[in-house]
């Protein structure tokens, strides 16, 4: 089932429903019909909470509306409500960056915009060496760090351009949402511990984000602003991912670019990733982890000019869309090399 949040057009009264057929369904208007009782489907927070029972409610009513999808007349083509964000305010945002191609990419560049030679060639030929040990030995990091939760936005809407970056990046991952997961799960409470998957944009300032990590600190600059995580379109439940590490990925960014990837970039599947959380954690539902960058489908030296299209499609998921501000207000000071080409865009500035 492709799951949603949405609102339809002339009233800001969010729902939650389904997609059948290409058409919006909210769960109310099939409850109604087919005299299903309970509050399980009410909102997406509910059904999250309610796992496993919601999610058999949810597939009853689903087929059951599928074999009448003709007669019911409260629904909507898709392209006529608003999307809106799957999960508003997940419980939690845990970002892994388990695709250690990407790993490899961004430190290059990083270095590239930090460190002159002869030091940049030695910091060079060591993230080199360590990829290559890492696909060898097939070593997977579960290093991730915890995202701004609050900042969450969907499809069709904007991030903020933070005033203190020149370099804005986008880095489109799989992102996994869970029920209810205890401590030391059973491997049954494993099995069923995946909501949904869904696509993730998790925006990046790239020229501040050198001196965070070298604090050890974890991002926060780099990734905790306003509109920061894009999310959606949908939360797209697990019998229709048979597998979700065989998604191709595209990433358009207006007609300017177009990039390719695929999710087999991920060293572990989305259940192992629980199973070490909750090696030492319980995991609320709601909860959104997202798996790491796919590999060459983020800017990395061609980045993102204001006014840009965003569309990000994951196969079996849909398509994100976020577009990026036509204007900006850059007023600090870019540690890596002015931007002139941004002076067009901007309210005012010191330095672009």
């Amino acid at each position: 089932m492709k799951l949603l949040c949405f609102s339809i057009p002339g009233q800001e009264i969010p729902h939650f429903g389904v997609i059948i057929e290409n058409q919006v369904v909210a769960w109310p208007v099939l409850q109604q019909r087919f005299n299903s009782s309970g509050n399980l489907l009410n909102t997406i927070d509910d059904y999250l909470k309610n796992l496993p029972q919601s999610a058999i409610n949810a597939q009853e009513l689903y087929q059951q509306g599928l074999a009448v999808i003709a007669e019911i007349t409260e629904k909507y083509p898709v392209e006529a409500v608003k999307v809106l964000p799957p999960l508003p305010c997940p419980a939690a945002l845990l970002d892994f960056s388990l695709a250690p191609k990407h790993f490899k990419n961004s430190a290059l560049t990083l270095i590239k915009y930090e460190k002159k030679w002869p030091l940049s060639f030695i910091l060079k030929q060591t993230v080199k060496r360590r990829f290559n040990k890492i696909k060898r030995q097939h070593l997977v990091d579960f290093t991730y760090y915890k995202g701004n939760h609050n900042t969450i936005i969907g499809t069709g809407q904007s991030p903020t351009w933070p005033s203190y970056t020149s370099y804005l990046d986008i880095e489109p991952e799989l992102a996994i949402i869970t029920g209810s997961v205890p401590l030391h799960p059973s491997t049954d409470e494993l099995t069923h511990s995946i909501a949904g998957y869904m696509i993730f944009n998790d925006f990046s300032a790239r020229d501040v984000q050198w001196s965070e990590l070298r604090s050890w600190s974890g991002p926060a600059l780099s990734k905790d602003f306003e509109g920061g995580n894009g999310i959606g379109p949908f939360l797209v439940t697990p019998d229709e991912v048979d597998n979700p590490l065989d998604l191709p990925v595209t990433v358009k960014i207006g007609e300017r670019l177009t990039w390719s990837g695929h999710t087999c970039e991920y060293m572990v599947h989305p259940i192992e990733v629980i199973k070490y959380l909750t090696q030492f954690r319980s995991l609320p539902a709601g909860t959104m982890i997202g798996m790491g960058t796919i590999p060459n489908c983020c800017c990395l030296d061609k980045w993102l000019l204001p006014g840009e299209m965003i569309e990000i499609s994951f196969e079996k998921l849909g398509t994100l869309k976020n577009s990026i501000p036509v204007e900006i207000e850059i007023i600090g000071r870019t540690r890596w090399k002015p931007r002139p080409e941004l002076k067009q865009f901007k309210r005012w500035s010191f330095q672009l």
